[in-house]
């Protein structure tokens, strides 16, 4: 029999079925659709230093083929039945989801059963996703706003943690079928593999369904501790023979499980809330310095940071430096309440649009267990955001400076 929880208000499950997989999941009586989320414990960070890009490429091949069909068989049955499935690798998880007509979830379950246990890896889908992702890497050279974002991670985390996910285009080329399958059996079938589920399905019976989705998930997912934030300013100049010059900046901030973590993401929203925000309007709107600028809040399991960027041009980019950091130092001396109000009502509007859609509330919930350990209701995050004050967020400001940073500038020039 499963283990589960405490009833939760409404129709949300959340259950640890006997094969060691955890089940979460809200029945959405409004929704002609169902939307399932899995997320697995194998990332980027788990790339061999060797081979970065191998998780990658495992969640590119494994729906290219199984013992029992291949590729295009695959793909046909996904198609007859509506299927529509998404993958993505992250820093510390791989994230697989679909939808699909409630009538169709016994065919989408058995489908990914086979996709997660028997796929095949053929060499030919191996050779072709290599190819693939060494392409995107070489697309970065005409995205300088996604590369600079590229070179801020891997500075910020290390390689380790900061590596793209794609890999590099050395090492790429170097990832074997081997390597593909190795990676699969260590990450995909044991420990921790969590399942969401939203929209209108039968909890009871998708529970049951799923005891059989992996043979044994195994114990709980690993605690890792990711590297720590910088202890001195860190500075990367990458030459481009370019009239723009991308800067970006990370500097920590607390995990979502952190008390402080609301206050956090609305002094990201007073800055870079929209275009009545801070940044837009000092940085763009008032001085032309940029075309484009803005921040955002970003959260691993058991860290967090903040990241600040502008696009500018080569002559004005020393100036854009300038006045992004002045715009930074004072958020923490008069943050107005009409501000904060603003972002709040900004990341209120995000969160109850959401709750529309299965496919975003599934994932919310397989991010809920991921990163505090249990599903948040949608009227707890809105208590909380709406419990937030200037004063907190200048509170929270200040006790977390945005020095010692780390800064890249991708352009002809570097920068102080």
């Amino acid at each position: 029999m499963a283990e589960t929880t405490a009833p939760l208000p409404g129709t949300v499950v959340d259950a640890t079925l006997p094969n060691g997989l955890r089940f979460v999941g809200e029945r959405m009586e409004r929704s002609e659709a169902v939307a399932l989320a899995v997320r697995v414990c194998g990332g980027s960070k788990d790339d061999p230093p060797n081979k970065l890009g191998l998780a990658s490429l495992v969640q590119e091949t494994l729906f290219k083929g199984t013992r029992k069909h291949d590729a295009r068989a695959l793909s046909d049955a996904f198609d007859f039945y509506g299927i529509q499935h998404n993958e993505q690798t992250l820093t510390e998880s791989t994230v697989l989801q679909l939808r699909c007509l409630p009538e169709h979830l016994g065919k989408a379950l058995e489908l990914l059963r086979e996709v997660l246990s028997q796929p095949s890896f053929p060499e030919k889908e191996c050779a072709t996703a290599r190819t693939l992702a060494v392409q995107s890497l070489k697309r970065l050279e005409d995205e300088p706003l996604s590369k600079v974002f590229v070179l801020l991670k891997e500075l910020y985390f290390g390689t380790e943690w900061g590596h793209v996910e794609l890999g590099r285009e050395a090492t790429v080329p170097e990832v074997s079928r081997a390597d593909i399958e190795a990676f699969w059996k260590a990450h995909y079938i044991p420990a921790g593999t969590v399942v969401s589920a939203a929209g209108k399905f039968d909890p009871a019976a998708l529970q049951q369904q799923l005891e059989t989705l992996l043979a044994n998930s195994g114990p709980a997912w690993p605690h890792e501790e990711p590297p720590p934030p910088p202890a001195a300013p860190l500075r990367q100049h990458s030459y481009k023979d370019s009239q723009q010059t991308q800067l970006a900046l990370a500097f920590p901030a607390v995990p979502r499980r952190h008390p402080a973590y609301y206050p956090a993401r609305l002094a990201v929203g007073v800055l870079a809330g929209g275009m009545s925000a801070r940044l837009f309007t000092e940085v763009r709107e008032k001085r032309g310095l940029v075309y484009a600028v803005g921040a955002q809040a970003m959260s691993l399991r058991h860290s967090g940071a903040i990241y600040a960027f502008a696009g500018t041009t080569a002559p004005r980019a020393a100036e854009t430096l300038q006045v992004l950091k002045a715009e930074l130092a004072r958020l923490g001396q008069d943050a107005t309440q009409e501000e904060t109000d603003r972002a709040k009502v900004g990341l209120k509007a995000r969160l109850l649009m959401d709750q529309e859609s299965t496919y975003q509330r599934s994932k919310e919930m397989l991010d809920d267990i991921f990163l505090e350990d249990r599903i948040v209701p949608v009227g707890e995050t809105v208590q909380r955001i709406d419990a937030v004050t200037a004063e907190d967020v200048k509170v929270y400001w200040n006790s977390h400076p945005v020095e010692p940073c780390a800064m890249v500038v991708l352009g002809r020039e570097p920068l102080g």
